[in-house]
């Protein structure tokens, strides 16, 4: 029994550390992709079609969340979390449905991320992420994104 506990704790150790590090940083000389410097130029007979208010809310939107998708790998979320399926912890979806109707669940879910707890999902407990205030609500609102 305390051989198992022990072996437990040292994985739960492991995690937290593995869940902790910080991502390589990117060369300074590295370039984006061509798409993402600049937008193609529209040939000059040709006029561009009228600007719809949708259509400039849904980029930023699915911008803010390729981010949040990329925090959460650079933070190692994903070595407990998937989208769909329990892994150590439980998926994004499963934590959405549950805070679907609370309305302090970003405020909530950020500080869990950042304080770390246990008890909600089970007997592993989350440890605390190292996580600036802003990055634990983004990742909170990226999370609860998948009601």
């Amino acid at each position: 029994m305390k051989k198992t506990l022990l072996v437990g704790l040292f994985a739960l150790g492991f995690l937290a550390v593995s869940c902790q590090q910080k991502p390589a940083e990117q060369p300074a000389g590295e370039q984006k992709p061509a798409e993402q410097q600049q937008p193609a130029q529209q040939p000059a007979g040709e006029q561009q079609p009228a600007e719809q208010p949708k259509s400039e809310t849904k980029p930023v939107q699915t911008t803010a969340m390729a981010d949040a998708e990329a925090l959460a790998k650079s933070k190692g979320c994903n070595a407990c979390h998937d989208v769909n399926a329990k892994k150590v912890g439980p998926s994004y979806k499963d934590v959405a449905k549950k805070y679907a109707d609370k309305p302090d669940a970003v405020a909530y879910l950020s500080e869990r991320i950042k304080k770390g707890g246990a008890g909600v999902w089970g007997s592993v407990p989350m440890p605390p992420q190292n996580v600036t205030d802003e990055e634990a609500k983004k990742l909170a609102e990226w999370v609860l994104s998948f009601k």
